[in-house]
């Protein structure tokens, strides 16, 4: 008997449902193994995402009798269901498997393990979707669109979903979700029966999603960053979007200083610990209002800015555990503005404990939850002290090159406004680990002074160290007599050393060759090395962390470099682990299976087919290297990448739909029409890319909803060419290759997956600008695909 014709809207309403619950997932993942592995890692999400998605959609065409008219709408609710429980599983591997990163090959099957236990979930997605777009008798456009715009609205679900739930509960409550959309193609296709099962594995995971977040010994991380974690001292936990919170017990132990001077006693003071991703920790110091007891502060190297400029106004970028805070109160200043990212830590600030850690009544405090950059862009008040002490929190440094959030905030441009924001006579300290960290922060200071017309950037500069940790004195105005005879009496008295002095030669030659360097374009050749690339980080290259060259983490490394720089060899090698991990997949799953199975009786001509090979993969690698280009460039305007993964997912996703739901309407497959759309595109990439910096600069110092709605203007008007390409190409294609659209939304899922990867790589080496560029270079190559493509049959 023929099965009832599919209703629409409840189809429509499944795959909204379906690519929503997708797209929150890989935002959530991103958030996830942000906590269980390294930062660096976000974008192998968005890799596995694609390539179970192109996996699945290559089963459906290997495998096309599920799919058939009569069976669809049960095999996309049961399709649904898998997909729901999916979800779970994946999660649960996420935290179970111990991913290290290890320059040996052992490192690739189990990256490999941990890439598939990511892609898990997105196979039966891929079916869902491929099976909707290319079973069924809907206008494509149409349904392209509700795909996307589905997926639009998934991203903004996750900061809803961690406001109340943790990260694995929040994953489970995903598949609940998902459930309903399996539900909604039951409904679709009148089956009472799948309808029942559907709902009934939705309202389970609701159960266990409530459930895990109410108890401490539910589903939780038990490997983070290699090594196992102990939650036997953790007495609150918090998720939002970009960090998970952790606060563990009080107790009475030494005060640990960052970078203590060699003559400075230790100090027991009750105090509770903050950890912030499992890897970066900051202490709170339990003391009221007798602030007395930290007086200890003074001798690390952090706070040394308080002897030079012990009153007046001050800025604090960072403010952790309030640390900072103490201090300056400590030191007199007048005003203190805190300016904290993580508003988890500033709700534990202002919450039960801010009486214990004795700010919450002190008038001379202002706490602002904000990115750092963008509220000095936005606000003109001036202070003395501008203070920025270790506020990567370490787990940046982990992540190596692609903590995008801190590594705003060290750029040329970054620290030209800050010293914008200086009254006169003011200072800006930046304190970092005493290793190679300390040479990119001169080069970067020194960069800096040049870019403002400084001839002597030396006479501005002093560095002093202690410990592990180097603080760099940045003046607007050359340091005066005053400050160097306070640096000359506070150094040996506290066992500081004076790395670099204005008047002295610097103790360390690298140093002092930066320091000496004439111009910008010396001090770039003296800072690129043959292993270490010490070159100043810009807004186009703001891979502060990364100063090792992708040619080299394989390789031997300088003596000096040993123990210092563990977590950007980590970053650099997990981000080569992930590209060939990338390939290795897309090579197994998807092209050898087409390989072996795809063999028509009748080949197609060999200039379109191929043509269309490369159409499609072109448009997979442009679309990528534009995503990913925009999330690293609106990253810096929205002030988190975390932020940024939302908005720019969401916008560009739901423009592209809007773009493939238009594509319906024009004359796309006949010339010349066919022609425009890539030539528009490339045209939009290019421009985009020449003049962001004079586009970007005004709407940086707007509020946070303006810069929102700039970067969504921004998405929509690349988002919208960008979704006509894919159904553009398939009307082109049906002329000729018909028979190997497999091949063709295969080679699309490669090339997206492939460029997921590879941007990192080509924005580490080139800058973000040149991911633009190649985008761009990508759609014009579609302009000869297009010209064989739209022969017709007797050209």
């Amino acid at each position: 008997m023929r099965a009832p014709a599919l209703a629409e809207r409840s189809f429509l309403l499944g795959l909204a449902l379906t690519t929503g619950c997708m797209l929150a997932l890989e935002v959530l993942d991103t958030r996830v193994l942000s906590v269980v592995t390294w930062y660096s890692l976000g974008f192998l999400v968005l890799g596995m995402g694609l390539f179970g998605l192109t996996a699945g959609a290559v089963d459906v065409y290997l495998r096309p009798q599920p799919w058939d008219e009569e069976r669809i709408g049960e095999s996309l609710a049961k399709e649904g269901v898998r997909f729901a429980y999916c979800i779970p599983l994946s999660a649960v591997l996420l935290l179970i498997v111990p991913l290290r990163v290890e320059p040996q090959l052992t490192t690739l099957p189990l990256f490999l393990l941990f890439s598939l236990g990511i892609a898990l979930p997105f196979y039966p997605a891929g079916r869902v979707v491929a099976a909707a777009l290319t079973r069924t008798r809907f206008p494509a456009g149409r349904v392209y669109a509700a795909d996307l715009l589905g997926a639009a609205l998934g991203a903004p679900l996750v900061p809803a979903l961690l406001a109340v739930l943790d990260g694995t509960s929040a994953t489970i409550a995903l598949g609940a979700l998902a459930a309903l959309g399996a539900a909604a193609f039951a409904h679709a296709a009148s089956s009472r029966a799948e309808r029942r099962r559907a709902l009934w594995v939705g309202a389970a995971l609701a159960a266990c999603a409530a459930l895990n977040a109410s108890t401490s010994h539910g589903l939780r991380p038990l490997w983070i960053k290699g090594r196992p974690e102990s939650r036997e001292n953790v007495v609150a936990e918090k998720w939002n979007s970009h960090s998970r919170v952790q606060l563990l017990r009080p107790i009475r132990a030494p005060a640990a200083l960052w970078g203590g001077g060699a003559r400075c006693p230790s100090k027991t003071v009750l105090q509770q610990g903050l950890e912030i991703d499992g890897h970066a920790a900051t202490p709170l110091y339990l003391v009221g209002n007798d602030l007395g007891q930290l007086d200890f502060l003074r001798c690390d190297v952090t706070n040394i800015a308080h002897e030079l400029r012990s009153k007046g106004r001050i800025a604090i970028i960072g403010v952790g555990g309030s640390r900072d805070i103490q201090a300056a109160l400590l030191a007199g200043h007048q005003r203190i503005v805190g300016i904290e990212l993580n508003g988890r830590l500033l709700d534990m600030l202002q919450g039960p404990l801010s009486r214990e850690i004795g700010i919450s009544e002190r008038r001379e405090v202002e706490l602002v939850h904000d990115e750092a950059r963008s509220y000095l862009t936005r606000h003109a008040e001036t202070y003395d002290v501008i203070q920025a002490s270790l506020i990567d929190t370490w787990a940046a440094t982990g992540a190596g090159a692609h903590a995008l959030s801190e590594n705003g905030l060290y750029t040329v441009e970054a620290f030209s406004l800050f010293l914008d924001r200086l009254a006169p006579g003011g200072i800006l300290t930046v304190s970092r680990w005493a290793n190679v960290e300390t040479a990119r922060l001169t080069a970067l200071a020194v960069a800096t002074l040049q870019a403002r017309g400084v001839a002597e950037p030396r006479a501005h500069v002093a560095l002093v160290a202690a410990g592990p940790v180097a603080t760099l004195i940045l003046g607007r105005e050359p340091l005066s007599a005053s400050d160097l005879a306070t640096l000359a009496a506070v150094i040996p008295e506290r066992g500081f050393v004076p790395v670099a002095l204005p008047g002295q030669p610097s103790l360390v030659p690298r140093l002092e060759g930066f320091l000496s360097a004439p111009t910008r374009a010396v001090l770039e050749q003296r800072a690129l090395e043959p292993v270490l690339d010490f070159r100043p980080s810009t807004d186009d290259r703001p891979f502060f962390f990364n100063v090792v060259r992708l040619g080299a983490v394989f390789g031997a490394l300088p003596d000096e470099t040993r123990g210092t720089i563990e977590g950007n060899l980590v970053a650099t090698r997990a981000l080569l682990a992930a590209i060939l991990s990338s390939l290795v997949l897309v090579l197994a799953a998807i092209v050898a299976p087409l390989s072996r199975r795809l063999r028509p009786a009748t080949p197609p001509p060999r200039p379109q087919l191929r043509a269309g090979l490369v159409y499609f993969g072109a448009i997979g690698l442009g679309f990528m290297f534009a995503e990913i280009a925009l999330l690293m460039k609106l990253s810096l305007v929205l002030g988190h990448p975390s932020f940024s993964l939302m908005v720019v997912l969401a916008s560009l996703i739901a423009a592209a739909g809007l773009g493939s739901l238009a594509s319906d309407r024009l004359p796309l497959t006949r010339r010349p029409y066919c022609y425009v759309y890539p030539l528009v595109l490339a045209a939009v990439l290019v421009c985009l890319n020449v003049a962001w910096p004079w586009l970007s600069a005004p709407f940086a110092q707007a509020s946070t909803s303006v810069r929102v709605l700039f970067s969504i203007g921004v998405c929509a008007v690349v988002g919208v060419p960008l979704g006509i390409a894919f159904p553009a190409g398939l009307g082109l294609a049906r002329r000729h290759l018909a028979s190997q659209t497999p091949w063709l939304w295969g080679l699309n899922g490669v090339g997206s997956v492939v460029a997921s990867t590879t941007a990192v790589a080509i924005a580490l080496g080139a800058g973000l600008s040149a991911l633009l560029w190649v985008a761009a270079a990508c759609y014009l190559a579609l302009v000869p695909c297009i010209r064989v493509l739209s022969k017709s049959e007797t050209e």
